[in-house]
């Protein structure tokens, strides 16, 4: 048996580090980049310092700003019209998961012919992108910055699908992240605690995976509660983005499982954040999947702050890991589905939604609309 461990782009990290984004662009010989990025964004200074920082460095801007959460397809489409219209030779996505994901997205139809309908599928493949992708992330959530993988919703059929593609540098500053909204620091937390600990427990774990899921875990149980309440802490902030980088390694590969395929359905139908339906969702996997594979619980376990014996059952291990990330979802006041407005049938509904994900293939129980329907109504039932 052989594992495989790679990663999508050279990491540049650090306080400040944003600041050699347009050295690095000018390295790769780009006389054009378009930044691909959300309103949000927009409305911060981190823009206008992106702007600045490549055109000191001469290269030409145009910026394309019509990223949404969860961004559907059609966004895709439109980015990938502007960026050829433009004649643009890098693309830079600054901002969350979504602005991320659109920008390798988009990067698809710079190098194949169509509409990103050919290339967003069920089952991922990969292209063999060719322009530059720059990913600045300024949430410590999804790890996008560091993976192959594009995520993009369709609509019309109330799904996420996706695309592997090719990219090149990830600058990624805690400083970016001060400014978080408190909600947005506690979903992007949950999201990378649910990288890493899926990304551990997959059928694709490897040896790399296991380290950069323990780091992370590590770290996000010591800080996101302190990042969540004191936003200026410089090392909470620091630590945590670590924490989600490494997330991201953990999991380019093995891939995540069934907590994400029940949050994908969540998205799908909801349109609730992403990190927060990772995070109420993670703990009805955690308990599932915990008998298969104890060894790897019992260090999440430690990882996540528990004081262990080692004579766990499985099944206790599940529940003592799910039970500490019920904590941490209250002390950063995440909300039940229920205190949300959504009904417990609607939930159980989406049954068919985990059985067919192809995420929910790595997972190391069988899911079956059996499986799928108590994971779901754990979700819903155990976190009130």
């Amino acid at each position: 048996m052989y594992h495989q461990f790679s990663h999508s782009a050279s990491v540049v990290f650090g306080w400040g580090a944003f600041s050699v984004l347009g050295e690095k662009v000018s390295e790769l010989d780009c006389k054009k980049a378009m930044i691909v990025t959300d309103k949000g964004v927009e409305s911060t200074d981190t823009l206008a310092k992106a702007v600045k920082s490549l055109q000191d460095a001469g290269v030409n801007v145009v910026v394309f700003n019509e990223v949404l959460s969860d961004p559907p397809i059609d966004i895709v489409d439109k980015g990938g019209a502007f960026a050829k219209s433009e004649g643009v030779d890098c693309l830079i996505g600054i901002g969350g998961g979504s602005s991320m994901d659109t920008a390798k997205a988009i990067s698809v139809l710079l190098t194949m012919p169509g509409t990103a309908k050919d290339y967003i599928l069920s089952k991922p493949i990969y292209i063999n992108t060719k322009t530059p992708v720059i990913l600045v992330p300024t949430t410590a959530g999804t790890g996008s910055e560091v993976t192959k993988v594009a995520i993009i919703s369709r609509p019309e059929i109330n799904a996420k699908w996706s695309v592997f593609v090719n990219t090149t540098y990830a600058i990624v500053d805690p400083e970016l992240t001060v400014s978080l909204p408190k909600a947005a620091t506690a979903n992007t937390g949950l999201d990378a605690l649910s990288h890493a600990i899926e990304g551990m427990t997959t059928i694709m774990w490897g040896p790399h995976s296991d380290v950069f899921g323990e780091s992370a875990i590590r770290k996000i149980s010591k800080n996101l509660v302190t990042a969540y309440n004191e936003p200026d802490n410089k090392q909470a902030r620091t630590e945590m983005m670590l924490a989600a980088n490494f997330a991201g390694f953990a999991f380019n590969d093995p891939i995540t499982h069934v907590g994400h395929a029940a949050a994908d359905a969540l998205s799908g139908h909801f349109h609730t954040p992403h990190g927060y339906n990772c995070g109420v969702c993670l703990p009805a996997a955690v308990k599932v999947i915990a008998p298969a594979v104890p060894e790897k619980m019992h260090v999440i376990g430690c990882a996540i702050g528990l004081e262990l014996s080692g004579s766990e059952s499985g099944e206790e291990l599940g529940r003592l890991v799910s039970g500490k990330i019920y904590d941490i979802m209250r002390a950063v006041h995440i909300k039940p589905l229920k205190e949300m407005g959504f009904r417990r049938e609607d939930v159980l509904s989406f049954v068919p939604d985990v059985v067919s994900s192809h995420l929910s293939s790595y997972c190391p129980v069988k899911i079956t609309p059996e499986v799928a329907h108590g994971i779901l109504e754990d979700i819903y039932d155990s976190y009130q």
